[in-house]
C-alpha cells in the first residue's frame, strides 16, 4: 500500500522515481525507462509501474518528459583520464561493442574531479544517451549517478565499485593484484620494499599511520590506490618484513615527472629500498626513468615490479615484471553489461571482477644478487 512521507516543513513530500519503483516492486532504472517512455520495458511492467505512480501522485520532471520513446542509440563514457593507456584501452573496447549493437559512443574526462564528472553527467543526461559506463571519482557521493537511474538511464561502474549504487561494475581485486606483487619480492628475500603510487586528490595526506600494535593502518575509502597500499601492508606484515610509512610514497598528480620526484625520495633515503612495487602505469614510468637517471642497476642495485603489462614494458632493458591486467576486456564486458540494461535486465547490480596476472621478467631478482642502493 502506498505510504505518504513528510518533508521539512511538515508537507507532502512530492513522490520520486525511487518511491514508484519501490511501489511496484521494480528497479529505479526500470520505473525511469517506464516512466519516461524510455528504453525497452515490456506492456505489462510499464502498466504496472504506471499504475505505481498513480497510486502515489507521482508526475514526471521536465527532463523525465522530454527522454523519447525514439532510440538516440549512443551511450556515454566518462573516463578519469583518457590521456592514460588503461582508459584509452578501456574505452576501445567499450566502442568495439557498441559498434556490434548499431550504437555510437560519446567520450567525457573528468580529469579525476567530481565537479567535472557530474557536469558530464548532466551533458550525456541532455543527449539522451541510453546509457552511460563511468570510472566513478567518488564511491559514494554518487547522487548524480542515481539521478540517471531514475531517468530510466542504466549506469555501469568501471574500475571501482560503489556500495551504495545499485549497479553493475567490473574491477579487479586491487589488494590481492598488490599482495601478490609485493609478495613476489619478499619471496626473493628483500625485506627493505617500497612503494610507490598515485592516489586521488580527495583522499586525505596521512593515509598511512602507525597503529598501536606497530602495524601500519591505512585510511581511505576503497578504491584501486588505497586498496593497493592495503594489499602492500598485507604482504609486509604476512612475511614479517619491517613497514614504515616512508617507505610508501604517493602523489596527487597523475604524471610521470611526478611520481619520478617522489621515486626519488624513496632511493635517496638513508635506509634505501632494495626493491619497489610501482602500483600504476604512470608510477612504473616514473620509477624507471627515475632508477636509470641515478645511474643504477635494474636488477643489479634495485628490484621493480610494475603495474599494467603496456607495450614498452616489453621494449626496455631488462624487460620489467608487471601486475597485468586487461582494460580491454573490463571495457567490453561493462559495455556488454550495459547493453543487457538496456535491453531490459532488471536483475540485481553484480560486481564482476576479472583477474590479474603476475608477468615474471628480468627486473627483480633475488636479494642475494642485490647491493644497497
Amino acid at each position: 500500500m502506498a505510504s505518504t512521507k513528510t518533508g521539512a516543513q511538515g508537507g507532502r513530500r512530492r513522490p520520486t522515481v525511487a518511491d514508484v519503483a519501490r511501489e511496484a516492486g521494480v528497479s529505479v532504472a526500470t520505473a525511469g525507462r517506464a516512466l519516461g517512455d524510455y528504453g525497452r520495458v515490456g506492456d505489462a511492467l510499464r502498466d504496472q509501474v504506471r499504475a505505481a505512480a498513480a497510486r502515489l501522485g507521482y508526475s514526471p520532471n521536465g527532463v523525465a518528459r522530454s527522454m523519447r520513446s525514439g532510440s538516440t542509440r549512443t551511450i556515454g563514457f566518462v573516463g578519469v583520464d583518457i590521456s592514460n593507456p588503461y582508459f584509452a584501452t578501456a574505452m576501445r573496447g567499450i566502442c568495439d561493442v557498441a559498434r556490434k549493437e548499431g550504437y555510437e559512443a560519446i567520450l567525457a574526462n573528468s580529469d579525476d574531479r567530481l565537479d567535472i564528472e557530474r557536469a558530464a553527467v548532466k551533458v550525456l543526461l541532455e543527449k539522451q544517451i541510453e546509457g552511460i559506463v563511468v570510472a566513478p571519482n567518488a564511491v559514494i557521493d554518487v547522487g548524480h549517478l542515481q539521478r540517471a537511474q531514475e531517468l530510466g538511464v542504466p549506469v555501469v561502474l568501471l574500475d571501482r565499485h560503489s556500495g551504495v549504487l545499485d549497479a553493475d561494475s567490473v574491477v579487479i581485486d586491487n589488494e590481492a593484484a598488490a599482495r601478490e606483487a609485493v609478495s613476489h619480492l619478499l619471496r626473493l628475500g628483500h625485506r627493505r620494499v617500497g612503494m610507490l603510487l598515485c592516489v586521488d586528490p580527495s583522499e586525505s595526506p596521512e593515509l598511512v599511520t602507525r597503529a598501536g600494535t606497530g602495524r601500519l593502518e591505512v585510511h581511505g575509502a576503497a578504491r584501486p590506490s588505497i586498496d593497493r597500499i592495503r594489499g602492500y601492508v598485507a604482504a609486509m606484515d604476512e612475511y614479517g618484513a619491517p613497514t614504515a610509512a616512508e617507505l610508501i610514497r604517493y602523489t596527487v598528480v597523475g604524471e610521470a615527472a611526478h611520481l619520478q620526484r617522489e621515486a626519488e625520495a624513496l632511493l635517496d633515503l638513508p635506509d634505501a629500498p632494495t626493491a619497489v612495487f610501482a602500483a600504476d602505469n604512470v608510477a612504473t614510468q616514473g620509477l624507471f626513468t627515475a632508477v636509470r637517471g641515478r645511474g643504477l642497476g635494474i636488477p643489479d642495485d634495485i628490484s621493480m615490479v610494475g603495474f599494467d603489462d603496456l607495450d614498452w614494458t616489453t621494449l626496455v632493458d631488462p624487460p620489467l615484471t608487471v601486475i597485468a591486467q586487461s582494460p580491454m576486456d573490463m571495457g567490453r564486458i561493462a559495455a556488454e553489461r550495459l547493453f543487457a540494461r538496456i535491453k531490459g535486465d532488471d536483475s540485481p547490480g553484480e560486481r564482476i571482477i576479472l583477474p590479474t596476472e603476475l608477468i615474471v621478467r628480468s627486473s627483480a631478482a633475488g636479494r642475494d644478487a642485490v647491493h644497497t642502493v
